[in-house]
Formats: structure tokens, sequence, C-alpha cells
């Protein structure tokens, strides 16, 4: 098989991957969303928060950052930025790596380090460790790094904050003041809301990032395929060009010939 053909092939699963990952996005998106609103509600509303310290986390606690990569060729840009953000973390953070061309080093907290392969067999210890602690609060922060495919032109590294849920920035009339009628312990129906938010926000982000590193390789592809087309025809002109000049020779060769007889 010719490398065009190679990279024909690769240029055409990368864009079937696009697809597959988007849609798998978009299946999570929707309760992640609802998910976001209900704990937003109860959290930051202010009769609650008068009554109760819902699911305040220390400040002293270490952060945990998860960081995304792609163990795919022809995406050392997208591990690239990764790999900065990591550098650029606090010395007493907490890390989950996923990908094998995230470096790491023997002094950081690594808790586990995956490939890519590895963790979309299998992702349950990353979900264990996440909801082990959200329900023990051992985090002051969980932040998610990775690179977030928008369309075929724009891929962008993101950083994640996805514990403790940022406050949305509601400007209606009466927001974060409804009553409840709360029955139970609200800590943990909070507690179990977060940690499916959290997963289902890892979720997400692997499925996204997955969808860029595929038009990331999909884009390099497609330049690949451009410069053999290129380069194909640069070929063919001197190709052109040799065989006129032969022929040319040897018309004059024959003309030379003839004029000595």
């Amino acid at each position: 098989m010719s490398i065009k053909n190679v990279v024909k092939v690769m240029n055409f699963h990368s864009l079937l991957r696009v697809d597959r990952s988007k849609k798998q996005s978009v299946k999570y998106s929707a309760m992640e969303q609802t998910l976001i609103e209900m704990i937003d509600n109860i959290v930051n509303n202010r009769n609650i928060i008068l009554d109760y310290k819902t699911l305040r986390v220390k400040e002293d606690k270490p952060v945990l950052n998860i960081y995304i990569g792609s163990d795919m060729g022809f995406c050392n840009n997208l591990n690239s930025l990764v790999n900065r953000y990591k550098e650029e973390c606090g010395e007493n953070d907490c890390k989950i790596i996923i990908g094998r061309k995230i470096r790491g080093n023997s002094r950081e907290k690594v808790l586990l380090y995956q490939s890519r392969e590895e963790y979309d067999k299998d992702n349950s210890r990353v979900m264990e460790l996440l909801a082990e602690g959200i329900r023990q609060l051992k985090y002051s922060k969980i932040n998610i790094v990775y690179n977030h495919y928008y369309n075929s032109t724009t891929v962008q590294i993101m950083n994640k904050q996805v514990f403790p849920l940022e406050k949305a920035q509601k400007t209606e009339a009466g927001a974060y003041r409804e009553d409840f009628t709360i029955e139970g312990d609200i800590d943990r129906l909070l507690i179990d809301l977060m940690v499916l938010y959290v997963q289902y926000s890892m979720e997400i982000a692997a499925a996204v990032s997955y969808a860029a590193e595929n038009i990331s390789r999909q884009n390099v592809t497609t330049e690949s395929l451009r410069r053999i087309d290129e380069r194909d025809a640069e070929f063919k002109i001197r190709e052109r060009k040799d065989m006129k000049a032969k022929e040319f020779a040897k018309v004059l060769d024959n003309y030379t010939k003839n004029r000595e007889y």
C-alpha cells in the first residue's frame, strides 16, 4: 500500500472518531447541565446557607488536577499544552494523569497514571478516586485540564474547575431565594449529586478531548495529503521535462548525424 493510501485511511478514521466523540459528549452534556442547575440552586440558596453549612470545602486542602492527553501520533502540540499546565501547577497539588505522553516525575503526587487505552477500557479507578475525594472532602478544588474541541478549526486548552461548583451569575429577581422543605440529610444528597456531576464532567472532558485529538490528527493528515499531491505534481512536471529533454536530444542527435552524411 502506498504512503498516500495509508494517510487517506488515517484521515478517514480520524473523521469517524470525531463524530463518535461528539455524539458521546452530547449524551453526557444534558445530564451535566441538569445536575449543575440542581446543585447550584441548593448550594447557593440564601435560605439554606443561613441554616446549613452545605458542602463547604477547606481552603487548606490540596488541589486535585486531572490531566488528559493523547497517545496518538500527530498530537504533539496538544500534549505540549497539557504538559505546560502541569508544569505550572503547585508543588502540593495531587494529580491524575491520563495519557502516556504527559510527563511525570517521582517528586510529584501522582495518584494514578493511565494510558488513554487503559482509561477507555476501564475508567472505574479514576471514578473511584473522584468519588472518594469528594465524599471525604480531601481537596479544596478539582480541575480537569484537557483540549476542548469546538469545531473543525478550533481546539482550545481548557482548565475546568468541577469542584466545588462555581456560582452561576444569575441576574433574575428572586434568584437563590427559593424556599425548600428539607427532609433527610442535605449534605449526603449534595455529595451524591456532586459525585455524579464530577464523574459526568470527566466523561465529557475525555470524549471532547478525544474529538480534539482526532480533528488535530485529521488536519495534519489532510495537510500531508495536500503536500503529497503537490510533490506528485512536481514529480510529473519534472518527469515531463526530462522526457521532452530526452526527445529533443534524440532529435538533435538524428539531425546531427544526417548533416554528417
